[in-house]
């Protein structure tokens, strides 16, 4: 019968997210994260209840120590234990007091599954499995990447040694073979050319002797500068998650082709064991990376496991006494996080499972709140929100306006797990009211950073979050779009990051005419200084070697981040027009734009099938795999019929 490895539920997301936070190094020296690790539980109890239909023998294997009962009766793992036809309990025992506790049942009469139960809190809950993890040899402690040897495009003597230049930035290990074991060889790692020559000042270097052949720790890198040889042969491994490219999109501005392929390398070279962000420096977990990383994943490959990995990864166990990466905008992503989850692959046994850990997340809240009810930074909470020019001095209002969305996300996640919604609509209620008297100006027609400065500074950041979550009243709105958004003395957005933000909200207002530009400018920016990977920050005004610079060093800066991957999602949402209208594409509208453009082909993927939509000045066609679509074209709309090509005259 067909066995997987089975753990604790949620302990495998937590054992991978660990390694991954506990790996970055800088200068020399290891940098683990500054927040909370979680841990799995050491000492794990299966259970399960079978019947057999034949005799049959069972053989038990541990990742860990440990032993199984059947029927009460104790036997140790790699033993075969003989079943008589009929019913019988069992019960696994499994400790590991280092690594991932974990069973697997080798027989032809019963198999470790998910039908396997543990208890927590005295609560029975599901163990965890994944299908990868399929044979007795199969480690779950070990994710199941795949590889690929990468050779450099270009090899050239530089100075005192060899420069190595690989076609685009990759992740893996790096490769020397054919050097003496005398000597003593420097490897300096750059993103940049200017940082892999910059021997003082790269941020990822390695000093190596003693061997005739080396494969140096995984890193990230485009360039390799050696120093200490003469002919060594190099290469490297790039370590990659193997995903199908579900999506796809193309026009005929071939600028905008090389942005979206950009974009779609820079998400999958961060998608690993969780959505990690700058793969160079960090390679952390980062809850509002993730966040906005799940949306373009969500219009690229479609992955719902790595979104239901990362999102258990980044909440953690009980108690929750510390914000999600310390950041409190960060935890209130994770909520509103949910729902968008939910209705993008409906799959509700996943919130049934983690709505629990969203109610205590939301309590951990309130012990946040000043006496207004606002939520405010205390003790060492990171008050993020973005890189830019924004009065924090107090309450927050950006802030205010993701802890309503949360709140407003809470009703709604509370309703599909049959729980009373009342105290999350009471206080978005009341923060919302809160919010428009403290920080909403009438005569500026927008709301303020903060009012408790009385500096009255406006930045864009609050103002997209009120149109965003549909917060602001439609009067408002019209105000803050004319005296915010397309306001040009206010401050500009500077990161990919918050920049998706606002183009969001101009897709929401209907404003393609500016998506199309700023793609078209500020990623074609980067793309134009040679970037094969979005940028984490990217200022048209610096030149030179400034635009490597970040937190007090000259290569800090991470040129791969994947927070800034949202071409992908903006252009298939809102070009090619695809969104769901119901949980899991239940039901889907089909609604291109062609905007500036003279053709657009493309692909969107959605759960059970997918959506083709071209489009060009004079016919539309649409394809989708499933039923539940609906075309809407002007004032008109056509229901889509499963695999069946409509098109259009227009």
């Amino acid at each position: 019968m067909k066995s997987y490895w089975i753990w604790n539920y949620g302990d495998y997301e937590i054992f991978h997210s660990n390694r991954v936070n506990a790996r970055r190094q800088e200068f020399g020296v290891d940098y683990p994260a500054f927040w909370k690790y979680y841990d799995v539980d050491r000492n794990v109890r299966f259970y399960a209840e079978i019947e057999t239909e034949i005799d049959g023998n069972i053989k038990l294997f541990l990742n860990g120590k440990g032993y199984i009962l059947v029927d009460e009766q104790r036997y140790g793992s790699e033993t075969v234990i003989f079943l008589k036809k009929g019913k019988h309990t069992l019960q696994i025992s499994v400790v590991n007091l280092t690594g991932l506790p974990a069973a697997y049942i080798e027989s032809d009469v019963c198999s470790t599954n998910e039908n396997w139960y543990t208890f927590e809190n005295g609560v029975k809950r599901k163990v965890g499995w994944e299908a990868h993890y399929d044979g007795p040899e199969t480690n779950p402690e070990v994710f199941p990447f795949a590889y690929e040897k990468k050779c450099p495009v270009s090899i050239k003597k530089q100075d005192e040694g060899i420069l190595y230049e690989f076609e685009k930035e990759i992740f893996g290990f790096l490769h020397i073979n054919g050097v003496k074991e005398y000597e003593n060889i420097h490897v300096s790692y750059g993103e940049s050319l200017e940082e892999a020559l910059d021997v003082e000042n790269s941020i990822l270097f390695e000093d190596v002797s003693g061997e005739n052949s080396y494969k140096l720790r995984q890193r990230a890198f485009r360039y390799i500068y050696l120093t200490g040889t003469e002919n060594p042969n190099v290469y490297a491994e790039l370590e990659y998650l193997p995903i199908e490219y579900n999506g796809s999109f193309r026009c005929d501005d071939e600028d905008v082709n090389k942005i979206w392929d950009m974009c779609a390398y820079t998400l999958h070279l961060n998608m690993r064991e969780v959505l990690t962000e700058a793969i160079k420096r960090d390679r952390w977990l980062w809850g509002g990376d993730a966040y906005q990383a799940f949306k373009f994943n969500n219009y690229l490959f479609f992955d719902k496991e790595i979104v239901r990995r990362s999102t258990i990864a980044l909440r953690g166990k009980e108690p929750f006494d510390e914000h999600i990466n310390t950041i409190t905008d960060y935890s209130l992503y994770w909520v509103i996080g949910l729902y968008e989850y939910y209705i993008t692959y409906g799959d509700i046994e996943f919130i049934k499972n983690i709505y629990d850990k969203a109610v205590s997340l939301m309590e951990f809240c309130e012990t946040r709140e000043d006496e207004k009810g606002f939520i405010v930074q205390k003790n060492n909470d990171w008050i993020f929100i973005d890189w830019s020019e924004i009065d924090k001095d107090g309450a927050v209002c950006a802030e205010q306006m993701l802890y309503i969305a949360a709140n407003q996300t809470m009703v709604e996640l509370s309703k599909l797990v049959g729980a009373n919604p009342a105290v999350y609509q009471k206080k978005s209620n009341k923060l919302i009211e809160l919010t428009n008297k403290f920080f909403w100006k009438e005569e500026k027609g927008a709301y303020i950073d903060c009012y408790e400065s009385g500096k009255n500074h406006i930045s864009r950041h609050a103002n997209i979050f009120a149109i965003l979550y549909e917060i602001a009243s439609e009067d408002q709105k019209t105000k803050i779009i004319e005296n915010v958004l397309e306001n040009d003395e206010i401050t500009k957005i500077t990161t990919p990051y918050f920049e998706g933000f606002e183009l969001d909200v101009m897709g929401k207002i209907g404003r393609f005419d500016y998506i199309e530009n700023m793609i078209k400018t500020y990623w074609k920016g980067m793309l134009d200084l040679g970037a094969t990977t979005v940028w984490e920050e990217y200022n048209p005004s610096l030149i030179g070697t400034q635009h490597y610079e970040m937190y007090g060093n000259k290569y800090g800066k991470s040129l791969c981040h994947a927070w800034g991957a949202s071409p992908i999602y903006l252009l298939g949402k809102y070009y090619l027009g695809v969104k769901p209208t119901s949980s899991g594409y239940e039901t889907f509208e089909v609604k291109p734009y062609l905007g500036g453009f003279k053709f657009i082909d493309g692909v969107v993927p959605i759960k059970d099938g997918s959506v083709s939509v071209k489009m060009s000045k004079d016919k539309l066609s649409v394809i989708a795999t499933r039923s539940g679509g609906k075309l809407v074209w002007e004032d008109k709309s056509y229901e889509l019929e499963a695999n069946k090509e409509f098109n259009l005259n227009i």
